[in-house]
Formats: C-alpha cells, structure tokens, sequence
C-alpha cells in the first residue's frame, strides 16, 4: 500500500509544471496589497496545500501552507478548490405511516373523547328529551338560553329522527353556553343560534353529507333557513372538541364528521357505527 501511495505522489509531481522543484514557498513578508489581499488579509481564504519533500522515492518530510498569496493561487481559483466543501445541512420531512388500525383507533378515541370512552361505548338510545334548565346559565345568557331551547322543540317536530337528536342538540347547547359561545352570539336571532345547534350535531353525527339519507334542509327548514351555517357550526365544533385533528390525518374510510369528543352527543344508529369501527380495528391489531 506504501508503494502505490508513493508512486501516486510522484506522478503528482510529475505532471507539476510550477519550477524546478515545484514548492516555491510565498514570503509571508511579501504578503501585501496584491490579488486576493485586502489591507495585509486575504479576502477569501483559500485553505492550504501540502509541500512533499522525497529522497530517492521516500518522503523525509511535508509542510502545509496556505494557498492565499502563493504561486498555486491562480490554479487554486480555476479548480474552485472549495467546492469540496460539505454542503449545508438539508431538512427533510419524512412522513411515516401509521398502520391503519392505529389509525383507525386514534380516530375513533378523538370522535368519542378518550380511549376509554372508546371502550364502554354502548348502542343504547340516549334518552328521552328534557328542557334545559337555564338557571345554570350566566344571567345575560338565560333568556337567549330559553328561547333557543323552544326554537330548538319547535324543530324537531318535523325531524325523522326526534327525541335523540333534540337530546344531542340540548346537551350542546349547555355545553355551548358552558362554553361562552352564546355570549358572542347573543345579538343572533335564537332561531339562527338554533340552527348552528342542530347543524353542529347533524354533522357530529353523520346525520348530513355524502351517503347520508337527509340534507341539511331536512334538519333546518323549521328553523327558518336552508342554508348550511357551516362556519359558525365548524367554529363551535372547534370550542368544544378542541383542534379536529391535531395531527396525521383521518382515515379514508370513515365518514367526514365534526369532533365533539363527547359520547353522551352522539346518537345510537352513529354510536353502533362507530362501534363495528372498534371492534374491525381490534380484530386487525390481533391479527
């Protein structure tokens, strides 16, 4: 290995055409004002070259120098010697994929609230529907209380499905005032107060969308309106079951819903799905 590292050098130095002896060593006394040289300093430091010395084929000696100001300068520039150099440190976001029952359970623990929510979910209706009571609500808030309630009866009357979706949409809507949300809305008509109620529980449920049996003009038309108050709606959801999906992404198959992170909202005919989901995702985890 001594032998090929030898000749290497040698054929370096022969193909070296500088001098006589190819290492004429820069003054560093002469450094001044020329190329490369700003007040005595290098303008871009260049790093060093490497002087060999060899008798008869072996090296009795080597010395580093510095480029800048040398006779190797010029040669140093045209080969772009700090090229080499490593480059920057580069960032690169690599996402990894979750297996689709962990994804699936993460999903399901988000939409029910809590993993062991999860686990004792049950298919039993909720129960019969009640009035709220508006005398747990902030004194400013317990009128606008009431007359959302009444607006919210009046509703059902024409809904397929009454007493758990009313259920849902008086739960939420204590839960809104809890909330301070009918605080920022208390200059909205009740009716309309209603219908971000009922549209907030529709889509939490699965009640609304693609492949649902109603449309959202079947849950609001007795409130007065048709048209979806999907900002407001998503902005509730959003207070009360916190960011949608704080992070990785919901899986293809479920369908698109609000996260309320709260069982006790959720109608039976959804919990029975959200249950099939369960138990499908427990069977591929054992599996």
């Amino acid at each position: 290995m001594a032998g090929g590292w030898l000749r290497s050098v040698e054929d370096l130095l022969r193909d070296d055409d500088s001098g006589d002896d190819g290492f004429d060593e820069p003054d560093p006394e002469g450094y001044g004002y020329g190329y490369g040289y700003e007040y005595g300093r290098p303008v871009r430091d260049l790093g060093e070259y490497t002087q060999v010395v060899l008798i008869d084929g072996q090296v009795v000696d080597s010395a580093r120098h510095p480029i800048s100001g040398s006779q190797y300068e010029c040669a140093a520039l045209e080969l772009d010697h700090l090229r080499g150099l490593p480059p920057e440190p580069v960032t690169r976001t690599v996402e990894v994929r979750v297996p689709p029952h962990e994804a699936m359970a993460h999903w399901l623990e988000r939409v029910v609230g809590s993993r062991e929510a999860l686990a004792t979910l049950d298919m039993q209706s909720l129960p019969e529907s009640t009035p709220v009571d508006p005398s747990a609500a902030a004194d400013p808030e317990r009128e606008l209380v009431q007359a959302v309630d009444r607006e919210l009866e009046r509703a059902s009357a024409g809904w397929v499905v009454t007493h758990e979706v009313l259920t849902a949409c008086r739960r939420l809507l204590v839960a809104a005032e809890q909330a301070g949300m009918l605080r920022i809305w208390r200059d909205l008509e009740p009716a309309k107060v209603a219908a971000i109620i009922v549209h907030c529980i529709a889509k939490a449920n699965g009640l609304v969308g693609q492949g649902a049996a109603f449309t959202v003009a079947h849950w609001l038309r007795d409130l007065g309106t048709t048209a979806a108050p999907a900002t407001r709606s998503r902005t509730l959801a959003e207070t009360i079951g916190g960011a949608q999906w704080p992070h990785g992404k919901a899986p293809t198959e479920v369908p698109d819903v609000y996260v309320l992170g709260d069982p006790s909202m959720l109608v039976s005919r959804f919990r029975t799905e959200l249950i099939h989901y369960r138990d499908l995702a427990r069977r591929h985890e054992q599996g």
